[in-house]
């Protein structure tokens, strides 16, 4: 007759070490996921600015604010959507003069160069979003 062997457990300390990897890998994904979705929203906030510098640009013109000559900066706030705005917009316009010549005709004009600027860590991340002619 045979004597019964002593269980020595292999099974369950195979099961334990496959648990605790599918821990860490879940672990993983998990935070990769977050940071994705963090990417994400503050693409969606540059987003939704640079939509509404472009729906005030085309709305009051390039030119809207400027100065005849020089520099003049504007600080203004902007709606990018319900409950939602974009306060401290600056915009920085700089009219330079300029000589264009074509087929030998020669004209001076200004050329105004408009710069936004808005620094804002909450929605658009850290950092300052740029928007330039």
């Amino acid at each position: 007759m045979r004597k019964p062997r002593q269980q020595r457990g292999d099974a369950l300390i195979e099961a334990m070490v496959a648990m605790v990897l599918l821990g860490v890998i879940g672990l993983g994904l998990v935070y990769a996921v977050s940071r994705a979705m963090v990417a994400q929203k503050f693409q969606k906030g540059q987003s939704l600015a640079i939509q509404a510098i472009r729906a005030d640009l085309q709305g009051n013109g390039v030119a809207n604010s400027c100065p005849v000559s020089g520099n003049a900066t504007v600080t203004s706030d902007l709606t990018l959507g319900t409950n939602l705005q974009l306060t401290g917009l600056q915009k920085t316009c700089t009219v330079t003069p300029v000589t264009v010549t074509i087929n030998g005709v020669a004209k001076s004009t200004n050329l105004p160069i408009v710069r936004f600027a808005v620094d804002a860590n909450t929605l658009l991340g850290p950092g300052t979003l740029t928007v330039t002619n």
